[in-house]
């Protein structure tokens, strides 16, 4: 049984020297070409087909690949928590947890 993949990418099914990275829009997929061909790394992308998309690299050049996909996929990402509100008051509540176990200890 094959293990779960938590990450866009993984080896080549037939083909031992590729890596295999998926993106879910075509826009993400020709950025993420481009930061290889910036990092000069050998790649092929699936012209027909998706989504995913689907684009190939070279598996001895994996560093710099998966550095390209990781910036790729930090520019797309949504952040955690969206409503402003919700953010700070969180951020408020630890920051009250940890002044009342500093007193705690403190005042022990």
């Amino acid at each position: 049984m094959k293990p779960l993949n938590l990450t866009n990418y993984e080896d080549h099914p037939t083909e031992s020297n590729w890596i295999v990275f998926r993106f879910p829009t075509r826009a993400q997929a020709d950025e993420f070409t481009l930061g290889l061909e910036a990092e000069g790394v050998q790649h092929e992308q699936d012209g027909e087909g998706g989504p995913p998309y689907l684009v190939a690299a070279k598996k001895h050049q994996r560093e710099a690949a998966i550095r390209a996909n990781y910036r790729v996929l930090g520019r797309h990402r949504k952040p955690f928590m969206t409503d402003p509100m919700l953010r700070w008051g969180v951020i408020g509540f630890f920051v009250l947890l940890l002044a009342l176990a500093a007193a705690g200890a403190l005042l022990r």
